[in-house]
C-alpha cells in the first residue's frame, strides 16, 4: 500500500491527499526492470535454424566419438579409427558440418557458392555420407572383438547429425 511521504501513514491506492496531515500523497511510480538485451552468442544462436542447431553439436560428438573405444577385449580396446582407417573420411565431413554450423552462426561466407550442388543437398550428403560409414564401421566388427561404448555414441551421433537435415529433404524430394 503506498504512504504519505510526510508522516508515513499508510493511504489507500488512488488517495490524493493523507488523511492524517494533508499533504499530497505522491503517486507511486513502479519502476521496470530494463529489458534484457540478448547477448551477441544468444543472437548467434538464435540465427540458426533448429536444424543446424542440432546436426552441429551431433557433429561435434560423431568427431569426439571416431576417438572413443569402439571395440574391445577383455582390458584392451580399439577406437574406431585405428580399426578401420577410412573413417578419416567421416572426421573430414564431421569437421565441415561444425564450420558450418559456426560459420553460419557467425554470418560468415556461404555454403555451395561454387559448387554444382545446392546448399540443401550438401547438407543431406554429408551427414549422410558419414551415416553410411559409421553403420559400415559399426557392421565391420574385427573378429573376436566385442562393441563398446564409443561405437553405439557414434552410431547414434551420425543417426542424430542426419534426420534434422535428411528427412525434410528426402520428404521434399518424395512429394516433388
Amino acid at each position: 500500500m503506498p504512504a504519505c511521504s510526510r508522516c508515513l501513514v499508510e493511504v489507500f491506492p488512488g488517495t490524493a491527499l493523507c488523511p492524517s496531515c494533508g499533504a499530497a500523497i505522491r503517486p507511486s511510480v513502479v519502476r521496470r526492470p530494463a529489458a534484457k538485451r540478448p547477448s551477441k552468442s544468444q543472437q548467434r544462436l538464435s540465427a540458426l535454424s533448429s536444424a543446424d542447431r542440432i546436426a552441429g553439436p551431433a557433429n561435434l560428438i560423431l568427431l569426439v566419438s571416431l576417438w572413443m573405444p569402439w571395440y574391445s577385449v577383455g582390458p584392451f580396446s580399439v577406437d574406431g579409427l585405428r580399426a578401420h582407417g577410412w573413417l578419416f573420411v567421416a572426421v573430414l565431413s564431421s569437421i565441415v558440418m561444425v564450420l558450418y554450423v559456426i560459420f553460419t552462426a557467425f554470418g560468415v561466407g556461404e555454403l555451395a557458392e561454387p559448387f554444382r550442388m545446392s546448399k540443401e543437398q550438401l547438407l543431406v550428403l554429408i551427414p549422410g555420407v558419414n551415416i553410411a560409414l559409421v553403420l559400415l564401421a559399426f557392421l565391420l566388427k574385427p573378429a573376436g572383438f566385442s562393441w563398446s561404448w564409443g561405437a553405439f555414441l557414434a552410431l547414434a551421433a551420425a543417426i542424430v547429425a542426419f534426420l534434422p537435415l535428411g528427412v525434410p529433404y528426402i520428404k521434399e524430394k518424395r512429394r516433388g
